[in-house]
């Protein structure tokens, strides 16, 4: 019996198709929600168009997944099952059920499907790159542009804290500024400067690593994580190529040029940029951040009966975090219980763990391991079980890599 290739039969080379692939993976990443259609969200979208041209094939190779690891299919299984129970056994919002469906379904499962319409771990990077970029357009567009977040207000669904008439922290072409929009540009960061350690040529180093600096740029008028992460991915990349000093050195020298050009012959409105500026490194000017004392003052909910079951909560009467806290940790086991919590990470973080290694791509192998570094730090900020973007695209890396592995026959 053959069995099914991971591949989908249909023009990968058409312009329509890399069109929609650009449009799709851009509104996948950035969770597009337009007002109106408040009920088809981009990943719900995504999730039918994938299950339509593939749900045969990924339910093949999603089995194959489930028996490779059998104790991360197992353990979520059991969370699942323990949190419908907890849905009718406590009062719950339903919250936390939806919460871990969304991850297994739009996470796990869709990023199986996803892989099928990426040739490899080069060309989905580049997909990455070209749609935070793209947003990074329109992020310094809207920040320039009071009309324009006008606009954006009465097409796309608000789905944060902050109003797209902030003209501080803008939101390009999402549902909102803030740290979720910032996480899934600096995805684009880490995309790009990937591209610029896997380049040969001195032309594409400069074009990769000047479309990181621009999406790194853009994360001033988002949010602070986004430029760390940023700063994270493009130090890394730099060190880890550093065996090609020349390139290197011509590439700075180069883009240094460029920023100084840019500086002496741009007019540079620095007033309307220094409160983004003052804001993302006032750790660094006055010593403290507002974003790190909130998170100190939040509660942290103490382990007694309730919180050991676990509330089954994710939100309060009002609409408002149950837990207190930002913190995705914290969130996780006040709504699981801590046992099932410490479960749900364990086996997630061995999962990814186990996988990793047994890449033998030593290039894809490195790629998936920087890109995994930071995921169970970003989780005391954005909860990954519920943010979807960050897992998502480390699990089709992750397949599209294994993909490549059978292709070059280990």
């Amino acid at each position: 019996m053959k069995v099914p290739t991971l591949t989908v039969r249909i023009s990968k080379e058409g312009i329509l198709f890399k069109a929609l692939l650009l449009v799709l993976t851009f509104s996948f990443v950035f969770n597009l929600k337009f007002i109106g259609l408040e009920w088809m969200p981009a990943i719900r979208l995504v999730f039918i168009i994938c299950t339509i041209f593939a749900g045969i094939k990924i339910a093949y190779f999603f089995s194959k997944d489930v028996k490779e690891n059998v104790f991360f299919y197992l353990a979520q299984i059991f969370i699942l099952i323990y949190v419908g129970i907890q849905s009718f056994l406590l009062p719950t919002d339903l919250g936390m059920l939806s919460k871990i469906i969304v991850f297994l379904v739009f996470t796990v499962y869709l990023a199986v499907g996803a892989s099928f319409f990426f040739r490899d771990v080069k060309h989905f990077l580049r997909v990455i790159a070209a749609c935070a970029v793209i947003q990074a357009i329109l992020v310094y567009f809207s920040f320039f542009s009071p009309e324009y977040r006008q606009w954006l207000s009465g097409v796309m669904f608000n789905s944060g804290n902050i109003p797209f008439e902030d003209p501080f922290r803008v939101p390009g072409f999402s549902t909102g500024s803030g740290a979720t929009l910032a996480l899934a540009l600096s995805i684009g960061t880490f995309s790009s400067m990937a591209l610029y350690w896997m380049a040969t040529s001195l032309r594409a180093k400069l074009l990769f690593l000047f479309s990181a600096l621009f999406i790194t740029f853009s994360c001033l008028f988002v949010g602070k994580i986004g430029l760390f992460l940023s700063a994270y991915s493009i130090m890394t990349f730099v060190l880890i190529g550093a065996r090609d000093i020349k390139s290197t050195v011509f590439v700075f020298i180069t883009l240094l040029f460029f920023s100084f050009s840019i500086f002496l012959y741009v007019d540079i409105d620095f007033e309307s940029i220094a409160y983004p500026l003052q804001r993302s490194f006032s750790l660094f000017i006055e010593g403290d951040d507002a974003s790190l004392s909130a998170l100190k003052e939040m509660p942290i909910p103490v382990i007694d009966a309730s919180t050991f079951v676990g509330t089954g909560l994710a939100s309060d009467q009002y609409g408002y975090n149950a837990s207190g806290s930002d913190i995705g940790y914290i969130q996780t086991y006040y709504g699981f219980g801590l046992v099932f919590a410490v479960l749900f990470y364990i086996s997630f973080f061995s999962y990814l763990v186990t996988n990793i290694a047994k890449l033998r791509s030593k290039r894809n192998l490195i790629l998936c391991l920087l890109f995994f570094f930071p995921l169970f730090i970003v989780e005391y900020k954005e909860p990954f079980i519920s943010k979807v973007t960050y897992p998502f695209v480390l699990l089709v890396m992750l397949h599209l890599s294994r993909k490549e592995d059978k292709a070059n026959g280990y």
